[in-house]
This record gives C-alpha cells, structure tokens and sequence, in this order.
C-alpha cells in the first residue's frame, strides 16, 4: 500500500434534529436525521436526510463497556455495525439513494490511490460517540477486524468542526516539534521516563525532526517553547474530563476537559489562549481523555477547544490508552509527517501500528482526528528525499502488514496488494471492485504452472491464494 501518493476525498456526513423521548415502556429513545452533505458519488438534500432512531440505554451501556475494556472482539464488533447503522444507515425503499450506497459509490468511484475522508458534522448531542468504531462488513461475510472502516488505509475518519482555516503552503524541511512532559504530584504516577525515553528514541531515528522536549513542563515552560518557532505541540500526561452529572446525551457527562501540568492544572480555553497566534500547524495530546467532549459545550473539552484557536489540526485520546499501544501509534505517526504523508494517512499509520500491539483491544480507535484545514497535507516532509523515503518506508510497515492480514472473506477496498502465497500473487484492486492481475506460478485450487493474465469480477482476496469469484479453466 503506498502511502506517499493517497489523496483524500472529502465525504461529509452531517447529522441534525437530535432528540431524546422515553416510550410507553420507559425506554429512552434516540433519534436524530443524516445526510450525505457532499461526496465523490453525490449528495442528499435536506429532505432526503434518512431518519434514525435507537435505543439510548442499550448505546449507553456498550459505550460504558467499551470505556472500561469489558468489550470483547465480538462485543466491539457488535458496537461498530450499530454506529455504522446509525451514520451510514442504508436510503428506505421509497428512497433513491442513502447514506451507505453513496459511501459504497464513492469508494467505487475512486482511484486506487484515492482514499476517502469522511468528515462527520455532529450536533453536540453526539459528538462524543466514538465513531472511530464504525464497522462496515466486507463482502464474503464474517467477522473479521478488517471491517473497521478506521483500519482500512483508504479511509479517514475525521472531526470536522465548519471553522475555516487557511493553512499556507507546505515547504520541504525540518519539522520543529515541542513535547510537554507533565505528572502532577496530586494525581497517580505516570511513567514519564520511559514516556520520554521512548518518544526520543523515535525522533532520534528521524532526521526530519527538531525536538525540544520539556520534563515536569509548567506553562511558562511551554510559552516559552512555542514562541521560539513549533510546528508541532505534543504532550504526555494526565488529561481529565472532570464529570459533574449524566446529560440527557447517549454517554455523555457534563464537565470540562483539563491538561495536568506540573504546577496546575490549564482548562481547554486557556490552554488555547496560549497556543493560539504562533506557528502551530498540529496538536498531539497524548493525555488520557483529551478527545473527550461534554455533549452541552461543544468547545468544552481540550482537542475541541484548540481548533476553535485555529491549530490546523489536533490528535487527542477519547479513552484511557495503554503504554505500548500510545508508544506504537506515535512512532509511526511521525515516522509518516517526516516522509511527507497527510495528516490523515498518518493516523491510519499510527493506528495499524497500536492493533498490531493488539489485536484484540480497542486501543487503536481511541486516536480523534480534528481537522479544520481543507486536506491534511500540513507537512512536506523531510528536504532530504532520502531520509523522507526511509520515513515513508517506515510508516508504511504496518500498513502493509495489515493488508497481508485480510482473512479469506475480507477485502481490501482499492489497495495495491503483493504478497507471497503458496506462489506468487500480484493484484491490483481497481475502481468498481476489478481486478486486474498477473498471476505466475501460483496454485489456486491445485492449477499453477505458466502464466496468465487475467481479468476478473472479485470481491475478496483472501490468504492462502484463493480468489473467491473467479473460474481458470486452464493456464
């Protein structure tokens, strides 16, 4: 999968008329309408938004689940085809299209070196769903991870708050990154050494990075560090969502969203206050919770708070994150802003990475993208197109490894596949779901030998070099 020449196309998924009503029964019933606002395959006016209506308790309780790691695989994947029956639901049968046929259009539609950004326009009400969990079966069936749209490196899941912001061109050099490295002493310890020790070791590797980094950071350490020039704020350390009560919202609290320095403790607003004005091209908040957002001020938790101070783009945790997962994802997404990537595909780098770390768990859709700008190309790269390849290179790793991994029965929407089999199989998935392939020396159901070149109607390419959808009579 090359990374290097993706670009996005924007989906906008904007959602409206959000309300809440206890039935007859005394269940408390969600509703709210979608729409596709614009997208490569159409668009849906506003009265041909298709109505959505759930069950709020049972969505409270797997958020809850999810929250606190009581979800297993079969219970994240039961949570992901509900959030995607909610935001892609298909069009009624009086409708002509709906929300899940123009996402399936237009993934058809693009190139395979296209890769579709949804942009999701959220009412208050539902901005803190995680619906980085959204989970669309493959064709073939079954239960694989592969249908996590947030794993699939064609598609970016995006925040997208309607504030424009002009983002000047990229230029090709060092990226000048400042990491804030915090343990309040009121809070439990956190293992920052080997935060720093990790963090360091990843940046050292990449040439196209100038750090400064800040132990038991203070504001007044951070001011001072921004205003010598960064394109890059990072911080690690406790990030709280300070709960006051349940809202009349599906799993959300009312509160606010505060970074643990080590001598206080900054609310969203003030810490956009100090970062807002400067150079800053991208946000990572690596603290626990930093994503998360009240539901009655939609500007109240930190990520929120800092594109509304015009940073072009903020990565934030909505759950806690496991060490070696939050270590992973980091790694390889700078690995991919130092070879030039987009933003988004960064993410999808750095994502792949934490599954990897495990695959059981749900640590890797705990990332929220937040992008303000109109594509995430903040960075050029490294100047040195060699230390920008080895980056890209690098980045690309897990991604490629997750593509091997697509189980018989998956797909990998678009994709540029090689991979070893029992022989050898070269793929390219084309538009429309059309493959066109070389297939040489390789044993699909005991006929290999010679060559051919073949053009085939498939669906899935699975391990074990089976192509589920095509008949070769001979070679």
């Amino acid at each position: 999968m090359q990374l290097k020449d993706m670009i996005y196309h924007d989906m906008t998924i904007e959602v409206a008329e959000a309300t809440r009503t206890r039935a007859e029964d005394r269940r408390m019933i969600g509703r709210f309408k979608v729409r596709v606002f614009a997208s490569p395959a159409g668009e849906m006016a506003p009265d041909q938004a298709v109505p959505v209506e759930y069950d709020d308790g049972e969505l409270q309780q797997a958020l809850r689940q999810l929250d606190t790691r009581e979800l297993d695989r079969a219970g994240l994947i039961a949570l992901g085809r509900t959030l995607a029956l909610l935001l892609l639901p298909p069009g009624p049968a009086s409708a002509a299209v709906g929300v899940r046929e123009l996402f399936a259009g237009s993934l058809k539609m693009l190139g395979p070196d296209a890769g579709l950004r949804l942009r999701l326009r959220l009412p208050h009400q539902l901005a803190a769903i995680p619906w980085e969990y959204l989970y669309v079966d493959r064709a073939g069936g079954g239960d694989g991870m592969d249908g996590f749209l947030a794993l699939d490196p064609r598609v970016a899941i995006v925040r997208h708050e309607a504030l424009a912001v002009p983002v000047a061109a990229t230029k090709a050099g060092p990226i000048r990154l400042v990491a804030a490295f915090s343990a309040n002493p009121d809070l439990p310890p956190l293992n920052l050494g080997q935060e720093i020790a990790n963090l360091e070791a990843a940046l050292d590797a990449q040439a196209g990075i100038e750090k400064a980094i800040i132990e038991n950071a203070t504001l007044t350490d951070i001011q001072d560090a921004i205003q010598q020039g960064a394109a890059i704020f990072h911080f690690a350390g406790h990030g709280i969502f300070n709960r006051n009560q349940m809202t009349d919202a599906p799993g959300v609290y009312s509160g606010a969203g505060l970074l643990a320095l080590d001598d206080q403790f900054v609310d969203a607003e003030q810490l956009g206050i100090n970062l807002r004005g400067h150079s800053l091209r991208l946000a990572v908040l690596a603290g626990c919770e930093t994503g998360r957002r009240d539901g009655i001020n939609v500007w109240s938790g930190v990520a929120p708070s800092l594109v509304k101070a015009e940073i072009p783009a903020v990565v934030a945790n909505q759950y806690s994150i496991r060490d070696d997962c939050a270590i992973a994802f980091s790694r390889q997404f700078y690995r991919a802003l130092v070879g030039g990537l987009p933003v988004e595909a960064a993410v999808t780098a750095g994502r792949i990475a934490a599954y990897n770390v495990d695959k059981e768990g749900r640590d890797w859709g705990v990332p929220v993208l937040y992008l303000r700008a109109g594509d995430g190309q903040l960075f050029a790269g490294s100047e040195d197109a060699e230390v920008r390849e080895q980056a890209r290179r690098g980045a690309e790793v897990d991604v490629n490894l997750r593509v091997k991994e697509v189980a018989a029965g998956g797909e990998v929407l678009g994709a540029k596949v090689r991979e070893m089999l029992q022989g050898k199989l070269s793929v390219t998935v084309g538009v429309s779901g059309t493959v066109y392939g070389k297939v040489v020396g390789a044993t699909f159901d005991r006929i290999g030998g010679g060559s051919a070149r073949v053009e085939m109607d498939i669906d899935t390419v699975g391990q074990g070099g089976n192509a589920i959808g095509v008949v070769i009579d001979s070679l």
